[in-house]
């Protein structure tokens, strides 16, 4: 059964690109602005804005790494939990938009989106393990487990 309020888990997903496009113009941006060419995925340590150039990429790079996790976690906790996971995944997508324009700015200008990402990802994280955990010990995952221990299970 799906919940009734589950579809406001849309609204972060479509926030999510958007913030994905965001941090892809900024890298686009910063391509022009420091002549870093394709395929380069980073400039080479060589390069005179190394630094500058790299952190923009870096920030777009983290947030593409992060995101099919955080958005499947959102999706299957908003199951169970779908106003907690709808608002979750809005505070990480604010929080990837100020991680990119932090970084962009200096390594250590990220820390402050940085943390609002983990206010929106760990809550994700910690529903799940509440449904996986109340999963393993209630009902019939409690008898699978206790089946397979001693050794009636017929079928896993």
């Amino acid at each position: 059964r799906i919940p009734a309020s589950y579809p406001l888990l849309f609204i972060p997903l479509a926030l999510s690109w958007l913030v994905n496009i965001f941090l892809t113009l900024m890298v686009g941006n910063a391509r022009k602005k420091y002549n870093v060419q394709y395929p380069n995925l980073y400039a080479p340590e060589d390069h005179k804005n190394a630094l500058e150039f790299n952190c923009v990429q870096r920030a777009h790079q983290n947030t593409l790494e992060y995101w099919a996790p955080v958005m499947v976690t959102m999706f299957a906790t908003g199951l169970v939990y779908p106003v907690s996971s709808s608002l979750s995944g809005v505070i990480w997508c604010f929080g990837r938009v100020l991680y990119g324009i932090g970084y962009s700015f200096s390594p250590n200008l990220r820390l402050p989106g940085g943390l609002l990402t983990h206010v929106g990802d760990f809550p994700l994280m910690i529903m799940a393990i509440r449904i996986a955990w109340k999963a393993f010990t209630e009902g019939e995952a409690v008898d699978l487990v206790k089946g397979v221990f001693s050794g009636t299970i017929a079928e896993l």
